[in-house]
């Protein structure tokens, strides 16, 4: 077991803990790639701190944070761990309303984001302070100088492990949102085995899309600095992830799948000068679609490494070396089991739940006791997840709650998004089931062309797009009927221009609740 402590030192301390690494690069800043050292990294969190404790921010309150990523938003969240404070990195894409709902339901103390982006921060949120909570600016933080001599042994000596730090929301952003909470003692023992897995070391350089609002954005950071390592942060759009693969060449690579499969669509040389130094090609967010990882190697030559976790369990398991239709083999403090209805576990191969037990493991949902107590139970997480184990590796075939049941006939979306994704008139695809009085359930599929002659007729009049319905409807029938079972065609379609592309979650994932709420609506 790692030593937290040690962990924990190098986090909140990153140059004086290391102070041969003091000059060296930790983030390169996106847009305009701004270098902040190691040094630079702890002079902002010196004065993260020193600004949070000028609002009387203490032990055990919540922080709200938001902010595109940046190296003042990476030290206000450490800066909070230093206080024994719990932080709660937000979508910095949600609205005002949004920002405010979730802050006063999580009872936090203050909410802090950045004025830079949002001019009327301040005052769009006024109304929480008639609960007395602060409204803080990320930009006022101005680097500190640490004293001399500091070893910022005190700051350790302070802090509880075991204590809640960490809350990462999982769903939903009015209502209850649930905030799965982690403490920083089973973060570090994850953070420690995943860098060892990836081999991670103080010469290489990560380039990251993902919001430091999603788990796996967050831990990818954490690890690098860590480490040690050059994190660089790019836009999360595909062109802009490109763009920063160029400039970088790093050696680890993190994406969601579509940001993979918008390099498949460019010239080949442009894509390969981004994968020069490429050694991990980490995935994760969403499933990786098989036909797009054989379809990655088989034009570039390098395997896209696919990953699994979730916001309650962190990162559990990595495929760095086996068949590209798994997620990898977990990391050394879990025990991964899959189990039937009753709870019981399954022999090897056989499809049930996917349940985690370890150390790594969420405490719980915040203030939701009996959300918690469904999927937390007996030392396990149940992870809604449908899968298998052969040979030590982890397979997926879907989530429980996207299963479709069709005349009894159980359908896994992933499945038929597969089949359908190896069209080349598929730009993007997603499947969800329909209520149907007789079969139970049905297929719905919903297509986005990549045909520039149907994506203009379904742009077109009611004839031009009932036309193209008519034609489309048709070459897809034909297409299930070759590749399909029965069972796994879909009844139902939607076809979209290239230019209507499906809804993405901050994280980069289909959002299938948007497209079955506006299917409903329908």
């Amino acid at each position: 077991m790692p030593d937290s402590m040690d962990c924990l030192k190098k986090l909140l301390m990153p140059a004086s803990a290391r102070p041969d690494k003091a000059s060296e690069i930790a983030i390169i800043e996106a847009p305009g790639d701004r270098a902040i050292t190691f040094a630079d990294l702890e002079s902002l969190i010196n004065g993260a701190e020193s600004y949070l404790r000028q609002y009387g921010i203490k032990k055990g309150e919540r922080i709200v944070l938001t902010s595109p990523n940046s190296a003042r938003l990476a030290a206000a969240i450490l800066a909070t761990w230093r206080l024994g404070g719990v932080c709660i990195p937000i979508d910095f894409k949600i609205t005002a309303p949004e920002r405010i709902n979730i802050t006063q339901r999580l009872g936090a103390r203050a909410l802090v984001g950045s004025t830079r982006m949002w001019p009327d921060f301040i005052d769009d949120h006024k109304a929480l302070k008639e609960s007395s909570t602060a409204i803080l600016d990320l930009d006022a933080i101005v680097p500190a100088v640490s004293p001399k001599d500091w070893t910022g042994d005190e700051i350790l000596r302070g802090l509880d492990a075991d204590a809640p730090a960490l809350v990462i929301l999982t769903s939903g952003t009015t209502g209850m949102p649930k905030g799965a909470l982690h403490d920083l003692g089973s973060l570090c023992v994850n953070l420690v085995e995943l860098g060892e897995m990836v081999n991670l070391t103080s010469d290489k350089r990560l380039v990251l899309p993902l919001p430091l609002s999603h788990i796996f954005g967050l831990e990818v950071t954490l690890i690098c600095l860590l480490f040690g390592g050059t994190i660089a942060f790019s836009d999360m759009s595909p062109s802009g992830f490109i763009s920063a693969l160029a400039r970088h060449k790093p050696h680890i690579l993190v994406g969601v799948p579509t940001i993979y499969g918008a390099m498949l669509a460019l010239p080949k040389e442009e894509a390969q000068a981004g994968l020069a130094n490429a050694e991990v090609l980490l995935c994760g967010g969403a499933p990786l679609p098989l036909s797009l990882a054989l379809e990655f190697e088989r034009i570039f030559g390098k395997m896209i490494n696919n990953g699994f976790g979730s916001t309650e369990s962190k990162i559990i398991a990595l495929n760095l070396d086996g068949p590209m239709e798994s997620i990898g083999k977990h990391v050394p403090s879990v025990k991964v089991e899959i189990v039937n209805d009753d709870d019981q576990p399954l022999s090897e191969g056989e499809i049930g739940e996917i349940r985690i037990g370890g150390p790594i493991l969420m405490k719980g949902y915040v203030d939701q006791p009996e959300a918690t107590e469904k999927v937390l139970h007996r030392g396990h997480y149940h992870t809604g997840d449908i899968g298998y184990v052969k040979d030590g590796y982890i397979y997926i075939s879907g989530r429980a709650k996207e299963m479709i049941i069709v005349a009894g006939n159980k359908v896994f979306p992933a499945e038929v998004e597969d089949v359908l994704r190896k069209n080349p008139a598929v730009k993007e695809v997603a499947v969800i089931g329909l209520p149907h009085r007789q079969l139970g359930q049905i297929v719905k599929a919903i297509v986005v062309v990549s045909e520039e002659r149907m994506s203009e007729l379904l742009s077109g009049d009611s004839e031009a797009r009932k036309s193209a319905r008519q034609e489309l409807l048709a070459s897809f029938k034909e297409y299930c009927r070759a590749n399909l079972k029965r069972e796994l065609r879909p009844m139902d379609w939607e076809f979209r221009p290239a230019s209507d592309p499906l809804p993405k979650t901050s994280s980069g994932k289909v959002d299938k609740k948007k497209l079955e709420a506006v299917t409903a609506s329908h």
